[in-house]
Order: structure tokens, then C-alpha cells, then sequence
């Protein structure tokens, strides 16, 4: 049996050990427990002096239709069929400018006259060639002309009268400059189509080639913008949907509906095509306009916020949630900060409160203390 004594030290030795043990606390925290009230990362607690210097606005998450606004950019660009140059079809030199840019023209209107030796060649071999397939006509019908020379004289009227159809003079006006009813001297430059006159490219007395392009014409009514959508919005624009167009040259909107929209994204912009027909009748909108194709949408109730109090870094959208008179955090959300109007904000409850003014200084005391 062990010996009373021994039981007796060892009985205060073990008090003295729970004694020493509970006396540790008055040292202070351990190491780890310090570490706990460091202010976890992306919150802040303000202090009185930088709240009042803020002057802290804030907004809460409700539920609520969101009525989203996309954006998308666009470009004033008429269709193929609307647009044409008006081309030199035979080497000259203008001799006269009957329209200016801006003019409203109609298809065939002569647009400049072009004095060209090859054109002068060709209607002399005109009236030559009508001379003598009339001369052989009137043998033939005295029953003395020779057949192979009757077709012959058919052949060269025919060959001259289509090069100068091929160079844009008129079948009816062919046979009065074979007549001398008409004195061409000049080719005739004509409009490829009804329109407004975009560019003069020549000046007057000035030399042109064959196909050197003299005049830019395209019909504005209706026009068309083409805008860019992006990949990750083609789930947003449809056919058939209304739009709102404005530019920044006009200072009205436009009303119009998608009627086009490309099946295929484009490899280096990752966008499709949305093609917009307007209405322009005051032929305010010109090509190469700059112009901005809204989109609007309305969806199901949802936890949703103002899109101007979400704020943007390098790792996306975020707001300032409010967790306590002084104490704010900031929460990345899945949203577009481009939208106008309301975003949708399902990973915040409803009820939460968000900054709306102040932000930015609290951000950046954020962003100092690191």
C-alpha cells in the first residue's frame, strides 16, 4: 500500500496544476484566438468620424419584375440593293457636274456628262453602220442588193448599237443619234438608282478611266442598322422584338423591330448580327452612322437591385452590403453592370441592404487597409 504522505503530495500537486491551468486565460488570448478578430477579408468597420464624412446612403433588395435594358452597338449600313456607284464606263474627261452631294436623285436621272474620244469613235461608226445597212435595205428592195452584203450591213448596225448599250446610252436614244436627231456628244452618266447623293468622287474638267467610280448614291428610306450581338446576350434578342435606336449625330430615338439576326457568331469578335429597319422618312440617319440598339425585357419576380449601385473591378460586379451601423461588406454578384434600369441579384436575400451613395470612399478605405 502506498504511503499516506505520498498520496497527499501527489493530490496537491494535480490542485496546483488545475489552478496554474485556469490562470492562463488572464494572459490574454492565445495566438489563434487573435487572429479571429481580424476583420475578415472585403469588410470594413468605419469608424464615427469616416461615417460622417461618407454620409451613407443605402437601398434594399426587393422583389420585383426586372425590366432589363441591353445595349448594343450598332452601325447605319443600308442593304446591298439600297446603295450603288455610279461608274465611268468609258475613259474621258468630265465635262459637266449636274448634281452635288446631299441632292435627292431618281434612277436614270443624268448625273454628269463625260466627253471621251472612244465615245466620239463609237458614234460616228454608229451612223456609219446605219448608213450602210440602210443603203443595202433599199437595194434589196429594188432586187438588186447582194445577200451577203445585206447581212453583213445587219451584222455592223447591230454590233454598234450594242457598244453603246453597253456602255449605258439608251436603245431609244441609240437610233436618234443614228438619225442625227440627237447630237451626242457626251456620254451620259446615269443614276444606278433612286436616292440621296452620298459623295461626288470627280470635280469638274477633271480626267476619268473606265470604272472609276464617280458618285455614291443609296436610298435611306427605310434604312437599315446592324448591330453586334454577343455571344453571351443571343439568348436575350429575337426576331421580331422592338427596339429602341438613337445616335449621337440625331437627337431623337427610334423606334423598330429585329427582323434579322445571323445564324452564325463571328470567330474573332464573338458576336452575331442584328438587323434593325427604321423608318426615315427626314433621312436624318446616313450610313456610317455610329447608332446604340436598346433591348428590353421583362421577366418573373426576383431579388433584384438597381443596376447604377453595382460597382465593377477586376473580378466582376459587386455591391456594398450594409451588415451594421458601421460595418460593411463587399458581396460579387452575378450581374451585368452595363444594364440600365434592374439587375437581377438572386444570390442576395431579399431585404438586404445595399449602399447606394457612398460607396466609392468606403471602397477605397477598403481597398487601402488591404
Amino acid at each position: 500500500m502506498m504511503p499516506r504522505r505520498f498520496l497527499l503530495v501527489l493530490s496537491f500537486l494535480a490542485i496546483a496544476a488545475l489552478l496554474l491551468s485556469g490562470c492562463g486565460g488572464d494572459e490574454g488570448p492565445s495566438p489563434t484566438a487573435r487572429a479571429d478578430t481580424t476583420p475578415p477579408p472585403n469588410t470594413i468597420t468605419l469608424s464615427e468620424a469616416q461615417l460622417r464624412e461618407v454620409s451613407v446612403e443605402t437601398t434594399t433588395v426587393t422583389e420585383r419584375p426586372v425590366t432589363t435594358t441591353l445595349r448594343l452597338p450598332a452601325r447605319v449600313k443600308p442593304s446591298a440593293d439600297q446603295e450603288a456607284y455610279a461608274t465611268a464606263l468609258v475613259s474621258g474627261r468630265v465635262e459637266r457636274l449636274r448634281v452635288s452631294a446631299g441632292d435627292r436623285v431618281e434612277k436614270g436621272q443624268v448625273l454628269a456628262d463625260v466627253a471621251a474620244p472612244d465615245f466620239s469613235r463609237m458614234v460616228a461608226d454608229l451612223r456609219q453602220a446605219r448608213d450602210e445597212w440602210d443603203r443595202q435595205r433599199r437595194l434589196d428592195e429594188r432586187g438588186v442588193a447582194v445577200e451577203k452584203n445585206l447581212r453583213a450591213a445587219e451584222r455592223q448596225w447591230q454590233a454598234a448599237r450594242q457598244r453603246l448599250r453597253s456602255i449605258g446610252v439608251r436603245p431609244e436614244r441609240i437610233e436618234r443619234v443614228a438619225t442625227g436627231a440627237d447630237d451626242l456628244s457626251t456620254l451620259p452618266l446615269e443614276a444606278p438608282l433612286s436616292g440621296v447623293v452620298l459623295n461626288r468622287m470627280t470635280v469638274l474638267g477633271g480626267p476619268v478611266a473606265q470604272g472609276d467610280k464617280l458618285y455614291h448614291i443609296a436610298d435611306l428610306q427605310p434604312i437599315r442598322v446592324v448591330a453586334r450581338v454577343f455571344e453571351k446576350s443571343l439568348d436575350k434578342v429575337r426576331t421580331g422584338q422592338s427596339v429602341t435606336v438613337s445616335t449621337p449625330m440625331a437627337n431623337r430615338r427610334y423606334q423598330g423591330t429585329i427582323d434579322r439576326i445571323t445564324p452564325q457568331v463571328d470567330d474573332e469578335s464573338r458576336a452575331a448580327t442584328a438587323r434593325v429597319l427604321l423608318d426615315n422618312a427626314d433621312r436624318t440617319l446616313r450610313p456610317g452612322m455610329y447608332a446604340s440598339v436598346q433591348v428590353e425585357q421583362t421577366g418573373a419576380p426576383q431579388a433584384a437591385l438597381p443596376a447604377d449601385v453595382l460597382l465593377t473591378d477586376n473580378s466582376g460586379a459587386y455591391v456594398l452590403v450594409r451588415e451594421g451601423p458601421r460595418r460593411f461588406r463587399r458581396v460579387y454578384v452575378d450581374a451585368e453592370a452595363e444594364t440600365d434600369g434592374d439587375v437581377p441579384v438572386p444570390s442576395l436575400d431579399v431585404g438586404t441592404e445595399v449602399v447606394a451613395e457612398g460607396a466609392y470612399q468606403i471602397v477605397s478605405a477598403l481597398n487601402q487597409r488591404g
